[in-house]
């Protein structure tokens, strides 16, 4: 059996007796064994290292793997082809789809990328939680001038241990959305007056 020396993945087809090194020769051709030899074509340019034995052209190969010889000498021809990754046995008596090559080459199925050459990604954390609720509540209060739910969402706030300084920034946040419409309006009443904008309310004396 071969070592594996270049690539992370080993792949190794042990074939029954064939005419050729895939079989895929001569008038009639198994549909099974066209489609198997263009999987192997296809994992090899995808940087994966398959190596393919024919019982009738390398005997001395399934000698020298033990684990296929003992198969061979149990159950005869009929468990081939089998297949080995990585000196594992995976398969045998029939030649996988691509689907399942993939799976065992560890190739994504999108790009072809190996699973280990993908970075390590962590699922992302909900952004939602009764704290949230709370400092959400606390702004939504102050912006809509709700004194009884402002209150009642400071007091939520202490006991779910929120500090003081987190719901100061969510009061600031409703202050700042409450300010809005009122620098609109101020806004439009200058311009109604032909009076320069500059934040100051009509007849403030501000200016």
């Amino acid at each position: 059996m071969s070592n594996q020396t270049e690539t992370k993945i080993l792949i190794e087809v042990y074939d029954p007796a064939m005419c050729c090194s895939t079989g895929v020769c001569g008038p009639d051709v198994d549909d099974s064994l066209a489609d198997f030899a263009n999987d192997v074509k296809w994992l090899k340019a995808q940087g994966v290292d398959v190596k393919r034995y024919n019982l009738g052209q390398e005997p001395e190969e399934f000698k020298m793997c033990v684990p296929v010889l003992t198969r061979l000498q149990k159950e005869g021809s009929d468990v081939l082809p089998i297949i080995l990754v990585n000196g594992e046995m995976v398969s045998e008596g029939g030649y996988p789809d691509r689907s399942t090559l993939k799976e065992w080459a560890g190739l994504d199925n999108t790009n072809g990328a190996t699973t280990s050459d993908k970075p390590d990604t962590q699922p992302e954390k909900p952004l939602y939680s009764e704290k949230v609720d709370i400092l959400v509540a606390i702004g939504s209060a102050v912006a809509s001038g709700s004194d009884s739910v402002l209150r009642q969402m400071f007091e939520n706030g202490k006991e779910a241990g929120i500090s003081q300084d987190d719901m100061a920034k969510a009061m600031q946040t409703g202050l700042n959305v409450r300010q809005v419409p009122m620098s609109d309006i101020v806004e439009t009443a200058n311009e109604l007056l032909g009076v320069p904008s500059n934040g100051c309310a009509p007849g403030s004396g501000c200016c």
